[in-house]
């Protein structure tokens, strides 16, 4: 199984251990990963920012780094019946998958391409359980976790029961479950910027769940959520942890070999 692997920008700058650990990770399971270089970022803030133009520039330089159906100089060996695009953030996933078609329909060939692409494009822990299969994952950690479900991930793309039956496949962690899992950290991206008063009050409000289920780790799948939340927190001084879902389950590896 070959997977191309899509780094968004804010991961490959901010958190590289993220992809670093997602290529482990998917390595474990069997898969052959691809990193396209030209790669760069999905378009996603300029869309939301009403900046489409730009926003489509970005998408088809995205689209060529990827599949390279267009584009000769971006050209791979991409599979359209057998290989996958897969990423660890919820809301670039997203991007891709439901929004790249209609904001490319003014361009034919690159319309059909993202069309074409939206069914072999998965989220990270969406892949692992619904193309792999969870049950070929196992980890040993001994830790208590607390995990936070983006509002991409959730929403956007429906993810809620996966990532939390990954966890529970890691022999010694415990899952705390966190209040109001569900409810928006306060990051979403240029709403932190254009509203920053009200974006720290919803950190506040995540970080007080995050600290009654007295768990060391906050776990998500989208590193721009836990960007925010271990912002604020190192900002009050508190010294717990924020990791990415790909990370603990890497972890989880090294203590399994043992």
């Amino acid at each position: 199984m070959r997977v191309y692997l899509f780094v968004p920008c804010f991961i490959d700058q901010i958190f590289p251990n993220v992809a670093v650990s997602s290529v482990k990770v998917l390595r474990h399971l069997g898969c052959e990963v691809v990193f396209p270089e030209n790669q760069t970022c999905c378009g996603q803030p300029a869309y939301n920012s009403g900046y489409t133009d730009e926003a489509r520039l970005m998408a088809t330089h995205e689209l060529n780094a990827l599949v390279g159906r267009i584009a000769p100089a971006g050209r791979t060996d991409f599979d359209f019946k057998h290989d996958y695009v897969v990423g660890p953030s919820g809301s670039c996933i997203a991007m891709i998958r439901n929004f790249y078609p209609d904001l490319l329909s003014g361009d034919t060939a690159h319309s059909q391409t993202a069309r074409d692409l939206v069914p072999r494009v998965f989220e990270f822990t969406e892949f692992i359980t619904k193309v792999i299969g969870v049950e070929k994952f196992k980890g040993r950690l001994k830790a208590t976790v607390s995990y936070h479900d983006s509002c991409h991930g959730l929403r956007e793309l429906g993810i809620k029961d996966g990532p939390r039956e990954i966890l529970k496949r890691i022999e010694g962690l415990n899952l705390s479950e966190l209040r109001y899992a569900d409810v928006c950290c306060g990051f979403g991206g240029t709403f932190s910027v254009k509203f920053p008063e009200i974006s720290i009050s919803m950190a506040d409000e995540k970080l007080k769940h995050f600290d009654e289920t007295k768990a060391e780790v906050l776990v998500s799948a989208d590193s721009s959520c836990l960007m925010h939340l271990q912002g604020r927190a190192r900002k009050k001084g508190s010294p717990k942890r924020f990791a990415h879902i790909a990370e603990i389950m890497a972890e989880s590896l090294e203590g399994e070999k043992h």
